[in-house]
């Protein structure tokens, strides 16, 4: 009996996304939703900053604080998606199928957040990663076991 080659759906390996996942979604869909995402919270907190009377730091570190919770819950729910996930179709997922969770999806969210810190260089490469990965994951999906898929 044959053995089949690495990289294919019957391989042990983990190259292939299953069915019970979806498709990966396109590149183009993730950067949309992303912008989306990224003007939701902005706005957001720069708002409810202002009600609450915060200053300029204050009200970053709360946009930042707002960004964990919103993209912890939304990826992490059942339904994996953000607002620009929903307007772009896609949504995160466990790569073995599944909603991701809370914290794996805080956990992915913190790994963009701190590649981000690393003067944005490292977060462009996160970001540009699914353009060459087999399975469309950035490094951050990789992390915590995670894909974005057409919903």
């Amino acid at each position: 009996m044959r053995c089949p080659p690495p990289g294919s759906a019957t391989s042990s390996n983990r190259t292939h996304v299953s069915t019970e996942t979806g498709t990966p979604a396109a590149w183009w869909k993730r950067v949309v939703a992303i912008v989306v995402d990224g003007i939701v919270v902005a706005v957001v907190g720069t708002i409810v900053g202002a009600v609450l009377g915060l200053g300029f730091f204050t009200r970053v570190v709360f946009i930042e604080l707002l960004g964990f919770a919103y993209y912890g819950l939304l990826n992490g729910s059942a339904r994996g998606q953000t607002v620009g996930k929903m307007a772009m179709r896609i949504r995160t997922r466990s790569e073995m199928g599944g909603a991701l969770g809370i914290g794996p999806a805080l956990l992915r969210y913190a790994v963009v957040f701190v590649l981000t810190l690393l003067c944005g260089v490292p977060a462009l490469v996160d970001g540009a990663w699914p353009l060459w990965d087999k399975r469309r994951q950035a490094l951050h999906d990789k992390v915590v076991r995670s894909v974005v898929v057409n919903a």
